[in-house]
């Protein structure tokens, strides 16, 4: 207990040396402490974009077999392919129809991989409406200026997308699109083929519909008495148009009507005429780190189990987990450099400062051991010293750390998206692709929404919790032993009557 007390006498007794050791200290602690905790956020950070991107999956026809028949249709003169078209069979017409789909029946086998936790199929048609009228595009402007609904159109075709669950379709869950009578079709409509369909909000008024009325159906290519199928409306939805104002190509034009119309799978494909063809099986897997294997099981089961060939491909939403996560780990790679550099000038700081200190108090450890103290003794005094020093600096470091850490996180985070924007920029892909949807992802609210454009960028939250705590405890025992390895050499190295004989 006396050496605790004279080692903290002596803490008070030399206010100038120790102050300077402190302050360098707290600097250095401070860097260690915001870098630390930069890591920490960045890691979790990591962690969270991974619960919502990278973990889904899209079977569907290949970009590049879309620009190949593409290529071989333009190279055709129009009269030749209509003359083409007259002379195929029911089932050549099916084959062409259904040339850019995908059996149903190998996005369910491929649903069956163990890390699928949840799938569903997609299919879009243009099917024609001949008793609904239609409207045509119309500028904000015009409509701020008070000069009526959007202009409408005869009836014609209309877009259809089916899946096999009203509720999980991509507009709805990302609130683009909201159920504001009605109910959705469910599971069992797509089972049972139930003729229902839900109609956006403005478009019904316009035509007088509302929920359990009947509309009428044209089927592609069927002639006869069963050219025509009766919908029954189920539900009415509302298009959000404040997310149609800040997006989409012209932001001074939107549809406020939604001229698209949702029902089950089965029916659209029925309406299509395309039974047991899909636009695209869509999956959500286990977790990100799956999308590596998932893509291995689908070269395996259906590039080269089947005749899919380059037809078909599984696109992800990797790229997306990858774009926004770069930034977030080289945040944490230079944190990570930061932190180790700092702790480094920490443990040369207090080395140094305690050769000074013992090297200037030679004559007081001769004269302690003169007097019968013990090593033990003169070193917990010196250990006292050193910890007083040790605590004092990361006590000021700990809370300097927590106003700055987030800055310096913003910092470092800004720098490293500036970067993968300016990498991104260079290395983008063909427009001409993309307007064929290949590179859309259905997740994205829609195969005409492009991959990724309405993904978040990446953010750091800085956030103290008791893990920092926990390292700055672990940070400080680790300086005070390095400090006290020079009191251990000196005192060892130390004779006491060599001391007394210089004086």
């Amino acid at each position: 207990m006396r050496s605790v007390k004279r080692g903290l006498r002596s803490f008070i007794r030399h206010p100038l040396s120790n102050l300077v050791v402190v302050l360098l200290l707290f600097v250095c602690l401070t860097f260690s402490l915001s870098m630390l905790a930069v890591r920490l956020a960045a890691e979790d950070q990591i962690e969270e974009v991974k619960r919502s991107v990278g973990n889904y999956a899209e079977f569907r026809v290949s970009s590049e077999y879309r620009m190949e028949v593409f290529s071989q249709q333009r190279e055709m003169d129009p009269s030749e392919r209509q003359a083409e078209a007259r002379k195929m069979s029911e089932e050549e017409l099916l084959a062409e129809r259904t040339s850019m789909l995908v059996p149903e029946d190998m996005t369910d086998a491929f649903a069956q991989q163990a890390q699928i936790v949840s799938y569903d199929k997609v299919l879009e048609a243009r099917i024609s409406l001949p008793d609904i009228t239609g409207t045509s595009l119309q500028t904000l402007f015009s409509l701020r200026e008070g000069r009526g609904a959007a202009s409408a159109s005869s009836g014609g075709d209309f877009i259809f997308e089916g899946n096999t669950d009203g509720a999980s379709i991509s507009d709805f869950l990302h609130g683009r699109k909201v159920l504001v009578d009605g109910s959705f079709y469910t599971y069992q409509d797509y089972l049972s083929a139930e003729p229902v369909v839900l109609v956006e909000k403005t478009l019904a008024e316009e035509n007088g519909l509302s929920v359990g009325d009947t509309i009428t159906a044209r089927i592609t290519g069927a002639e006869g008495r069963d050219k025509e199928m009766e919908l029954v409306i189920k539900g009415i939805y509302q298009t959000v148009q404040a997310e149609q104002e800040e997006g989409g190509v012209n932001p001074q034009a939107f549809n406020p009507m939604g001229n698209k119309f949702y029902a089950p799978l089965s029916v659209v494909q029925a309406l299509n005429n395309t039974p047991g063809y899909v636009e695209l099986g869509y999956y959500y897997l286990d977790s990100a780190d799956s999308s590596e294997a998932v893509q291995r099981a689908f070269q395996e089961t259906v590039v080269e189990g089947t005749d899919g060939g380059d037809k078909y491909e599984l696109a992800t939403d990797y790229a997306d987990l990858e774009s926004i996560s770069e930034p977030l780990r080289k945040v944490g790679r230079t944190s990570a450099i930061g932190l180790a550099g700092a702790l480094g000038a920490c443990a040369l700081i207090i080395i140094l400062a305690m050769a000074i200190i013992v090297g200037g108090r030679t004559r007081e450890l001769g004269v302690l051991k003169a007097l019968g103290a013990t090593d033990r003794q003169v070193l917990l005094q010196y250990a006292t010293e050193v910890l007083c020093v040790c605590l004092v600096a990361i006590v000021l470091a700990t809370g300097v750390s927590f106003l700055v850490s987030q800055r310096m996180g913003d910092w470092l985070l800004e720098s490293g998206t500036s970067a993968a924007t300016a990498q991104e920029q260079q290395t983008t892909g063909a427009p001409f692709i993309r307007a064929l949807g290949g590179e859309n992802l259905y997740k994205e609210g829609g195969r005409f929404s492009l991959a990724g454009d309405r993904q978040e960028g990446a953010r750091l939250e800085v956030v103290y919790r008791g893990s920092i705590l926990l390292y700055g405890i672990l940070i400080l025992l680790g300086i005070t032993l390095l400090g006290m390895s020079v009191p251990v050499i000196s005192i060892n190295r130390l004779r006491p009557a060599r001391v007394l004989a210089m004086e």
